[in-house]
C-alpha cells in the first residue's frame, strides 16, 4: 500500500512538472486572459446517506468515503472541497458521487480537465477562505480565478503527455483496492481458524 502511494505521488509530481513547463515556463503570452468559469461549470455535490451500497465511489474532502448504487456524474471531473480541507483538490475519471461539501466540475471543452486540475491544485485555496469557523469555498471565488487560456493544440499536447501517467495511477489504485478487499475478506477467516494459513500458497 505504501509503495503504491509513493509511486502515484511520484507520477503526480511528474505530471505537475510537465504542467509547469507547458503552461508557466513556456506559456504563450498571446494566449487570451480569462477566468476559470470560461473552462468549467462548478456544480454542487449532494447528500449520499439515503443511497444503497454499490460500486460507485463517494468522494468527500478526505477522499473516498464509501461506494454507492449510482453515480452523480459519469465524466472526467475535478473535485474541489466546499468546506473543510480546501486544498485537497482531486481529479476523477470514472463515474462517481460527490458529497454536499464538495464541488464537482463539468468541462466546457475537450482536453481541459487535467489542465484545470493542475491549475487549481497550484492555488492556495485555503488562503481564499470565505468562511469563519469552518473553512469555506464559493463558486464565485472559483469562477473568478484568472488565467491564460491555452490553445487547443497546447491542451492536446499536455493531455497526450500526461494521460499515460494518469492511467498508471488509476491501475495502481485499482490493484491496491483489490488487494485491500482480499485482505479484509481473508483476515477474519484466518483469525477464526476457518482457513489454515499453511494451506495458502504464499
Amino acid at each position: 500500500m505504501v509503495g503504491v502511494i509513493r509511486l502515484n505521488e511520484n507520477l503526480a509530481d511528474q505530471a505537475q512538472a510537465i504542467y509547469q513547463q507547458y503552461f508557466l515556463i513556456e506559456a504563450d503570452p498571446n494566449w487570451p486572459l480569462g477566468h476559470l468559469s470560461d473552462l468549467i461549470d462548478v456544480k454542487y455535490g449532494k447528500d449520499h446517506k439515503k443511497l444503497a451500497d454499490g460500486v460507485y465511489p463517494v468522494y468527500g474532502s478526505g477522499g473516498i468515503m464509501r461506494y454507492v448504487e449510482r453515480p452523480l456524474y459519469e465524466k472526467e471531473s475535478v473535485l474541489i472541497p466546499r468546506k473543510g480541507t480546501l486544498n485537497n483538490v482531486m481529479y476523477v475519471n470514472q463515474p462517481f458521487w460527490s458529497v454536499d461539501t464538495m464541488f464537482y466540475t463539468e468541462m466546457k471543452q475537450a482536453n481541459v480537465a487535467k489542465f484545470v486540475y493542475h491549475f487549481v491544485k497550484s492555488k492556495d485555496l485555503a488562503s481564499m477562505n470565505s468562511g469563519s469557523a469552518v473553512p469555506s469555498m464559493t463558486t464565485a471565488i472559483l469562477n473568478a480565478l484568472e488565467l491564460r487560456i491555452p490553445s487547443a493544440e497546447a491542451l492536446l499536447q499536455f493531455e497526450n503527455s500526461v494521460a499515460p501517467m494518469y492511467e498508471m495511477m488509476k491501475k495502481n489504485e485499482n490493484q491496491s483496492r483489490k488487494l485491500t478487499e482480499l485482505r479484509d475478506a481473508l483476515l477474519p477467516k484466518l483469525m477464526s481458524g476457518e482457513i489454515d494459513i499453511s494451506s495458502l500458497n504464499i
